[in-house]
């Protein structure tokens, strides 16, 4: 093949040659001789080795280079086969990366927040990934939305406390934002309130021993000089949960503290509203990190070896606890929206109702559940529901949707502006897992929240 190589075709080489550190390959061809750097890598996808090739120009018989001319706007600046090479590598990470998001991504965030307590090994079979995979996804995947672990509580009812929503408007002024948080911050029974703009302009999620007192507490808060000057409408009820949670506070444990049981003359026997102190280390710890030690437990709280463990399963198994599960902090979305539907025709709704929680639990693939907090309120009469934004016109179809399946309902729509206190429960929970899964295929009769009331009456 040499002897076929014109001398000034050589010549032409040898400066490509320099510049170009893989293997030059000429093909002959009717006007002139094409030059290609090769080499040869191992294909990832097709799991054999392939050639690479970058056509670097033409030389024709008496020596003339005729670079190309790339059409391609993802190769045009490509000069030699080491560039191009990084660009087929930038390529496949990129598609790697989409894929990973529309495939497994969904699948191990849903794996995450229905318990993450199984470990990676037991994820990744569940997932079909291998092991080192699937512990790279879940730690880029921890660092990208800011996920913290905790627990889905159901145990409140067993110390009195049940859960309450209060919305306000307000009718001219708005309070300001930092006097609001510097006033739920110092109650403990304040679980979460946000600010937001639309049909209600301020949401409390709170706790408290039963209808009268919290109606109190609504009032005390009223009252207060943060809000006592404006004029604004209130609405407040027991509320009923039906998918998704709101985070306990930390603070929330330095009230359940006094209900931790001392053996004394007093005092022999627990009472039913008391609590052991291995449930109170669990519980406490576990909120704070659900993926914390149990050994590490025992050890704060000096408790007998394997306390904390034990007490971990007998907490899921007495449905004080549903699950360790997850929290978003820098969850991927735009904006936060809360519908309040008012329920004017019961009878309407009421025949209508299941069409509305399957479409309310059906996953649509995204990284986040349709509605990450959904329940019965009593005030207004009909349901809350808190839904993800990915863009701007996921709004209007949302509120259409809700329209079209809450029947006999009148939807009120407000944006979530400013967290004030706490925290929302993003995530991705597997539908079946959800209280409005029982609710459809055992009419709420295994719903935890529903049996710890009933117990209670």
């Amino acid at each position: 093949m040499r002897k076929e190589i014109p001398e000034p075709v050589s010549r032409a080489l040898v400066p490509l040659k320099q510049k170009h550190r893989h293997h030059l390959e000429l093909q002959k061809r009717s006007d002139g001789f094409y030059v290609f750097e090769t080499t040869v890598r191992f294909d990832q996808t097709k799991q054999r080795k392939v050639k690479l090739a970058l056509y670097l120009g033409k030389i024709e018989d008496n020596g003339k280079f005729i670079p190309p001319i790339r059409k391609k706007n993802s190769t045009r600046d490509i000069t030699n086969l080491d560039e191009y090479i990084k660009r087929l590598d930038s390529e496949e990470r990129q598609e790697e990366k989409q894929y990973f998001e529309s495939k497994y991504e969904p699948l191990i965030l849903k794996e995450l927040s229905t318990n993450p307590r199984d470990g990676v090994a037991a994820i990744s079979k569940r997932v079909d990934l291998p092991y080192q995979t699937t512990l790279y996804w879940i730690r880029k995947l921890e660092k990208k939305y800011g996920i913290r672990y905790t627990i889905e509580p159901v145990f409140l009812n067993r110390f009195g406390l049940f859960r309450f929503i209060a919305v306000a408007k307000f009718k001219n002024k708005r309070p300001n934002s930092n006097d609001l948080k510097k006033l739920f911050e110092n109650s403990p029974y304040v679980q979460a309130a946000f600010m937001a703009k639309g049909a209600y302009d301020l949401f409390i999620y709170f706790l408290a021993p039963d209808p009268a007192v919290a109606e109190d507490f609504i009032y005390e808060i009223r009252s207060n000089k943060v809000l006592s000057h404006y004029q604004s409408y209130w609405y407040s009820s027991y509320y009923t949960q039906g998918i998704g949670y709101i985070p306990i506070r930390d603070e929330l444990f330095d009230l359940l503290k006094k209900r931790v049981w001392s053996r004394s003359k007093e005092n022999p026997r627990k009472r039913s509203n008391q609590i052991f102190l291995r449930e109170y280390a669990t519980l406490k710890e576990l909120n704070s990190d659900g993926m914390t030690e149990f050994s590490k437990i025992d050890a704060k709280y000096k408790l007998r070896s394997g306390s904390a463990q034990y007490t971990y399963h007998k907490l899921l198994e007495d449905k004080m606890i549903l699950r360790i599960t997850i929290a978003m902090d820098s969850p991927p979305i735009k904006d936060t929206a809360i519908f309040i539907a008012e329920q004017i025709n019961i009878g309407k709704f009421n025949k209508n109702k299941n069409g509305f929680f399957t479409e309310a639990i059906l996953d649509e693939g995204k990284p986040l559940n349709k509605y990450i907090f959904s329940g019965d309120i009593g005030s207004p009469y009909g349901l809350l529901l808190i839904a993800p934004l990915y863009n701007g016109s996921d709004f209007e179809m949302i509120e259409q949707r809700l329209w079209d399946t809450i029947k006999g309902s009148k939807i009120k729509a407000s944006i979530l502006t400013t967290m004030l206190v706490g925290r929302l429960s993003y995530r991705n929970i597997y539908p079946e897992k959800t209280w409005l899964y029982d609710e459809l295929t055992t009419g709420g009769k295994s719903n935890p929240q529903r049996e710890a009331i009933r117990k209670l009456e």
